[in-house]
């Protein structure tokens, strides 16, 4: 609701630095929703509800979508702005998508959009975002973002069920896209046996009602991703594509700007090193990553360290290869955890001096390699946020000797995936491989700490991270022999 003399009410706002008020400035109504960032940034606005609330006997046993429209106005060329829509069940989320110019990609079952810059001025815009419907969702949100520094406007935003069952069939070429996405996900699925290939392809085509184009196939495709049951598969637009191709983030889901890595002493003895997210870009912003990684490393190891503190709370995923050559220093020399494929081949992931690889090809590599003056225990912080890549890092410091984890179980998407492309530029990026370590154990789900802690919280973006997660860890590492 949007007050004139008070704050909208029934929103809440993520990311800090920005403040939302009821103003004057309407494109329809008598008031819109105006976000203002005091600093660059990426903010979005939430509203959730329950799904009975759009939910009609008729909806709930017929095939049908959410639909949300919705106009923007950003005040200068430097802000970008977006509508967005997720819908979730009792398994987690089920889809996420958004429309605009401050689209965020996504993992997941979300389809996934790139960070560009608006065009500013005074023109509203206008914004559609579909997903499906499906029986098990119970709730959705919704939402605005805006990203740089200034102010947005947002008007006329209305979410509506929309039942597709009299919509025609989709034509030839929409189904043609569809049926090439199912034959890429029917041959190389993880849970590829666990589908029934006829039944899962005639809802698709019920979803893709009135479709013509690849675009209005998506939500066809996104629903077919979802019935994969891996939860860590995700259709990825072609905008999205191009556009992480050359730009790196901290997160492919919400397009959040790049944090670097960094690293510093923890007292006289002990090194802190966080591990950000890392997706996309270019082949020169990766292997800088990595550099910057391993840079951070070497500047913080000395005679006297005696433990790591090796902190993943906040890594989401993405490319696993810049953050595995960068803690390459950490992780040690070898063959640190394999992918397991359905027709029983093993691939291993490995580092070899300063080189990233999978099987018999290198990923990346470290201009510079460096080794650490002594293989002291490490203490590994684990979370809820730890997800995808930053997993299987997780998995690769397992089988490092002396070293522990400490925090909450992570996110439970350890699963290996491999991108593959569409027609239109979109890609599908699919999970095809199970995990194991290096002793052979196979993670399926949340990794679970060495030591639970309670109360563990990821601390916020950008606060120093003392907590009681850190403070178990640093309390093992001092007790240790290493450190007496």
């Amino acid at each position: 609701m949007l007050d004139r003399d008070a704050a909208p009410s029934a929103w809440s706002v993520v990311g800090g630095g920005a403040d939302i008020s009821s103003d004057a400035a309407a494109a329809e109504g008598e008031r819109s929703l105006k976000v203002t960032r005091t600093e660059p940034g990426v903010t979005r606005v939430v509203q959730r509800f329950p799904a009975t609330l759009l939910r009609t006997r008729g909806v709930a046993r017929q095939t049908a979508r959410l639909r949300l429209t919705g106009l923007a106005r950003p005040a200068a060329p430097g802000v970008s702005t977006a509508l967005w829509l997720r819908v979730d069940g009792p398994r987690g989320p089920l889809f996420l998508d958004s429309a605009g110019d401050a689209r965020g990609p996504a993992v997941e079952q979300e389809s996934v959009v790139a960070p560009a810059a608006s065009d500013g001025g005074s023109e509203w815009r206008r914004f559609e975002v579909e997903l499906p419907f499906s029986p098990d969702v119970d709730e959705i949100a919704l939402g605005v973002s805006m990203r740089g520094q200034g102010s947005a406007w947002f008007d006329a935003l209305e979410l509506r069920a929309v039942v597709s069952d009299d919509w025609p069939p989709a034509a030839p070429a929409a189904v043609r896209y569809l049926d090439a996405a199912l034959a890429l996900m029917r041959e190389h699925s993880l849970r590829r046996a666990d589908v029934d290939w006829g039944t899962l392809r005639a809802q698709a085509l019920e979803h893709a009602r009135g479709a013509t184009t690849a675009a209005e196939t998506q939500v066809a495709v996104r629903f077919a991703v979802r019935e994969l049951g891996d939860r860590h598969s995700y259709l990825q637009s072609a905008a999205a594509t191009r556009t992480l191709a050359t730009t790196a983030v901290a997160n492919a889901r919400t397009g959040l700007p790049l944090t670097p890595p960094h690293a510093r002493p923890l007292g006289e003895n002990l090194a802190y090193v966080n591990v950000p997210g890392f997706a996309g870009g270019t082949p020169e912003q990766q292997v800088e990553f990595a550099e910057t990684l391993k840079n951070a490393i070497q500047a913080n190891d000395h005679a006297r360290v005696c433990g790591w503190v090796v902190d993943l709370r906040q890594n989401t995923g993405g490319n696993l290869w810049p953050m595995l050559a960068g803690l390459g220093p950490l992780l040690g020399e070898g063959e640190l955890a394999a992918s397991l494929y359905p027709d029983g081949r093993h691939v291993g992931v490995w580092h070899r001096d300063g080189q990233a690889g999978f099987g018999d090809f290198a990923q990346l590599r470290v201009r510079s390699p460096y080794r650490l003056h002594a293989q002291v225990p490490a203490a590994v912080l684990l979370g809820p946020a730890t997800a995808s890549s930053a997993e299987i890092l997780a998995v690769a410091l397992r089988g490092r000797p002396a070293t522990r984890s400490f925090g909450a179980p992570t996110r439970g998407l350890t699963a290996g995936n491999r991108i593959f492309q569409l027609a239109d530029g979109a890609t599908l990026v699919l999970t095809v491989a199970a995990t194991s370590d290096s002793a052979g154990r196979v993670y399926a789900g949340p990794i679970e700490p060495d030591q639970l802690v309670a109360g563990a919280e990821s601390p916020a973006r950008g606060e120093a991270p003392v907590d009681a997660t850190l403070a178990a860890a640093t309390a093992w590492l001092t007790a240790g022999d290493s450190c007496r």
